[in-house]
């Protein structure tokens, strides 16, 4: 690790920002990873990227770029190659000349521009902040013209188009850029006049320029290619896996592509595979969240099913509490579509449907090698449900996931799936249900104290002072910088095995759930809300 490193995380450390507990299994995971240490503390939540910047501020003494100014982008020393290559963009802020870049460790690159450009000041800004500035300053991808139908384009043509170097370079950008700003989804969609480009960061899609509309198809059938899907077929829905290695990282991208009216709409979700997890403690889990968790963790058999939408963060929980029960004395196999992050001391499958490797066919023969915990990435069917419940009777610890709403939610869809009452009440031990709400910005949230009637209606103290989202140069004027959990967990009583047996509507469900203390969703939220963490109007968004 080098210098900076090493000043970088006792300036966190100093800041109160992080333990010498968390920084230490930091730092073993940037040997494992290839990654840098904020990278890595970045990652896996514990800092924002904000509070990462202005340690490195402190550290290397160049100051952080608010954003203010114009880029120069007509600088004869630095050709725009040079620029976009090594993120570099000069800017004029009043009467200063400055050279803003987003990597303060590269002595190299820092030492030239000082050479080349000793009238400059060097300054720092996060790759996301520095990416959108470059765009708008250096020139980038034109809003496109309207262009032929893709019905009508030549199969060979494309493929001949998708291998030149244009489309090459604008894929490989917009999957970089996406990369580099942290985010969990591209999204190109085609309209008749237009192609939209948008990048899902903090759970909320952000527009980029995007391709021409004449570059459209080839832009398709280079993301097809290297998914290996068939670019001939433009009519169905395909479903791919791009893997990218390099610099220290493996970046898993799942790629789908669906017909619309104009073309064809592709989501490409990028699944970052040296991604850690530190243990439950660091997800910022409720304490009584975490709590429950770890008890259900601690049981040598049955079934915990954590529930929740596509992106609500319920693997990276799951993720986490492996992570704890890692000992060397417990066999742990888990079976993942795809596989999001390694774990060291777990053996991990991933999903391979053509082949055969389906959920099912695969939880069938991991049984047969005695493992001590089975992760089953997902029940999404009968016969998957039906394995995963029998293995919980049969002395196994099974965790996995679910796409319902609610806690009690998850018990009605697997009673939906088929699976008797007496075999539900028997294996499960434990559900939870998650979401991921935004955080506030630390930099520009404003105080404001909520009516008499908002209070009454969350269960608010008269007279506490909350906080509200206002937006600043630092978090791109979102009034946000990243996410946090809010989690409902609900540990299976008599009571609630009762009702299952026999009668197990969500009403009567939540009613016992209820009498042992459950905490729902939003009121786990609102506890958020008070302790300044988020706003009621997000927590509202996805939880209300």
């Amino acid at each position: 690790m080098n210098s900076v490193q090493a000043q970088l995380g006792t300036a966190l450390r100093d800041e109160g920002l992080v333990d010498e507990t968390v920084l230490e299994r930091a730092r073993e995971l940037t040997v494992s990873s290839g990654q840098r240490l904020g990278k890595v503390l970045a990652e896996i939540g514990v800092v924002s990227q904000e509070q990462i910047y202005q340690a490195y501020a402190k550290v290397t003494r160049l100051p952080i770029w608010d954003g203010e100014g114009e880029a120069l982008a007509d600088d004869e020393r630095f050709g725009r190659d040079f620029l976009l290559f090594n993120h570099v963009l000069p800017v004029a802020a009043g009467k200063r000349r400055l050279l803003v870049i987003d990597d303060p460790e590269d002595d190299g690159l820092i030492e030239l521009l000082r050479r080349f450009a000793p009238d400059m000041e060097l300054a720092i800004a996060p790759p996301s902040r520095l990416s959108y500035a470059m765009d708008a300053g250096l020139g980038a991808a034109d809003d496109g013209t309207p262009g032929a139908e893709q019905s009508a384009i030549n199969v060979e043509s494309l493929k001949d188009m998708a291998l030149e170097a244009p489309i090459i370079r604008q894929v490989n950008d917009l999957i970089g850029t996406g990369i580099e700003m942290g985010a969990s989804d591209i999204h190109l969609e085609p309209f008749k006049n237009r192609i939209e480009l948008r990048y899902r960061m903090d759970g909320v899609l952000h527009n980029r320029p995007a391709p021409k509309l004449d570059d459209y198809p080839a832009v398709v059938s280079r993301v097809k290619i290297l998914a290996g899907l068939d670019i001939a077929e433009r009519r169905v829905p395909q479903d791919g896996r791009i893997r990218i290695k390099g610099s220290g990282r493996d970046v898993d991208i799942r790629v789908s592509t669906i017909p619309t009216l104009h073309g064809e709409d592709v989501v490409l979700r990028l699944l970052d595979q040296k991604k850690r997890a530190l243990g439950l403690e660091a997800t910022e889990l409720s304490a009584s969240v975490v709590a429950g968790f770890r008890e259900a963790l601690g049981k040598s058999h049955g079934l915990f099913v954590v529930s929740g939408p596509t992106g609500s963060g319920k693997t990276t929980t799951l993720y986490s509490g492996l992570q704890e029960i890692v000992d060397g004395r417990k066999k742990i196999i888990t079976v993942e579509n795809p596989v999001e992050y390694e774990i060291p001391g777990v053996n991990q499958i991933q999903v391979n449907e053509p082949a055969g490797m389906t959920f099912a066919n695969l939880l069938r023969s991991i049984l047969r090698h005695d493992p001590d915990v089975i992760f089953v990435g997902e029940i999404r069917d009968r016969e998957t449900a039906e394995i995963a419940v029998q293995a919980s009777l049969t002395g196994h610890l099974v965790l996995s996931t679910i796409h319902t709403n609610s806690a009690t939610g998850a018990i009605g869809r697997l009673i939906d799936m088929g699976i008797p009452d007496y075999l539900i009440a028997s294996g499960l031990i434990a559900v939870s249900a998650q979401r991921l709400v935004r955080r506030l910005c630390p930099h520009c949230r404003a105080q404001s104290e909520p009516d008499e009637l908002l209070c009454k209606r969350y269960g608010i103290a008269f007279g506490t002072v909350i906080h509200e989202a206002r937006g600043c140069k630092a978090c791109a004027k979102t009034g946000y910088a990243g996410r946090l959990p809010i989690a409902e967990h609900l540990p299976f009583t008599s009571a609630l095995r009762h009702e299952i047996l026999h009668d197990p509507s969500n009403d009567n469900l939540m009613r016992a759930a209820r009498a042992g203390g459950f905490t729902t969703l939003l009121e786990d939220g609102i506890t958020k809300v008070v302790a300044g963490l988020t706003t009621i109007d997000e927590v509202l968004r996805v939880a209300g």
